[in-house]
């Protein structure tokens, strides 16, 4: 069941991401309160493994804080509920999945279309075909 949650805040906020180039932090939030109990009541990891999971969305949100916004403070967000359904381990391999896709992306870009270096991308994207894959799997 946590999977298809997942997968529909990993959908909606790609949606919002790719429309307006920003997430809405409180339905992202409820989707986490939401995961807790989901873990209260059908555990699929430890307590360990989600706060690891959640440290990373913290990590990404203290990198847009020094970056001063170079990465979106809501993906650091994002990333912590992630973290939540996910565990340490695979929120990591998701992150790094999607890193993987966007710098591919990011890369054609600038090869093919002459974009500048600078050009803002929407990450949460490269998070859901991450997922996807993951899921497959």
């Amino acid at each position: 069941m946590q999977r298809y949650v997942l997968l529909g805040l990993l959908g909606m906020c790609t949606w919002e991401d790719v429309k307006n180039k920003e997430l809405t932090t409180a339905n992202i939030l409820l989707f986490g309160i939401g995961g807790v109990l989901l873990h209260l009541f059908f555990p699929t990891c430890s307590i360990y493994s989600i706060l690891w999971g959640i440290s990373l969305g913290l990590a990404v949100m203290a990198i847009s804080w020094l970056s001063q916004g170079s990465i979106g403070m809501g993906d650091g967000i994002l990333l912590m509920v992630t973290g939540v359904y996910l565990g340490g381990a695979a929120n990591l391999e998701l992150f790094i999945i999607g890193l993987l896709f966007s710098f591919l992306w990011a890369l054609g870009l600038v090869v093919f279309w002459k974009k500048k270096g600078r050009e803002e991308i929407a990450f949460v994207p490269f998070l859901l075909i991450s997922y996807l894959i993951m899921l497959v799997r």
